[in-house]
């Protein structure tokens, strides 16, 4: 009986290897500006309207005029609390770490695209036109960290269980480190009734979190994961 002979694969060159390395870093590198494209216009409608006062939700604060969400949710508040479910449908594609990266890149071309409206319109800007420094730190930092948390939370609780569950926990989450970062940021020490507000921001962004159910249901067969990334 002949003895098996062992196949052996050619050995890979380390031309072929830097090729074949940077092949995958360009790709991954499209692919995360790909997303930062579809997250940084967002991102800059949310920072160009967000001393726009958002009536919409009045309504439910009744006769109460210190309550109406109006007293502190903006339009770009409003948008901006969109960006963590444009965050879970990447991570659910591309895993979470993919979908922090193009967090990052976003919130980098935003950053630049911001800077260089403000030197084209520094000369016409008088006092009071542009937010002040506290509440542009804890705007952006609680806008940040929720994007982070749900790529984060999605990418921990995804795999098993029912459909909903890492969308639901990613937006919920994400929504509670935005609440707990920014009011008490922006507003402890004033006068005005933050924590009730705060308690009203979260439960109207509960309300939107239970509507982007449906949506993600319908995109999970477009939005198959990834070969590796795991996710039903």
């Amino acid at each position: 009986m002949d003895g098996a002979v062992e196949k052996h694969n050619p050995r890979e060159t380390a031309m072929e290897r830097l090729a074949r390395h940077s092949g995958d870093f360009a790709a991954s590198f499209l692919r995360m500006m790909a997303l930062a494209a579809m997250l940084t216009p967002l991102l800059l409608a949310a920072i160009l309207t967000v001393d726009i006062p958002l009536h919409s939700f009045d309504w439910l604060a009744g006769d109460a005029v210190r309550s109406r969400p109006s007293n502190w949710l903006t339009v770009g508040g409003f948008l901006m609390g969109l960006a963590p479910l444009l965050v879970i449908l990447f991570a659910r594609k591309y895993g979470g770490d993919e979908a922090s990266r193009a967090v990052t890149a976003s919130w980098g071309v935003a950053a630049v695209a911001v800077f260089a409206e403000l030197s084209i319109l520094a000369p016409s800007l008088e006092a009071g036109d542009l937010p002040g420094v506290r509440f542009t730190i804890f705007f952006t930092a609680s806008a940040m960290a929720a994007q982070y948390m749900a790529a984060s939370v999605y990418d921990i609780s995804r795999g098993g269980g029912r459909w909903w569950r890492s969308p639901l926990y990613a937006a919920l989450f994400a929504y509670g480190i935005y609440a707990f970062l920014y009011f008490p940021g922006v507003f402890s020490g004033s006068r005005v009734p933050w924590i009730n507000w705060m308690i009203g921001d979260f439960a109207i962004k509960t309300f939107i979190a239970l509507l982007f159910l449906p949506v993600y249901g319908f995109l999970r067969k477009p939005l198959r994961p990834k070969g590796g990334y795991g996710g039903i």
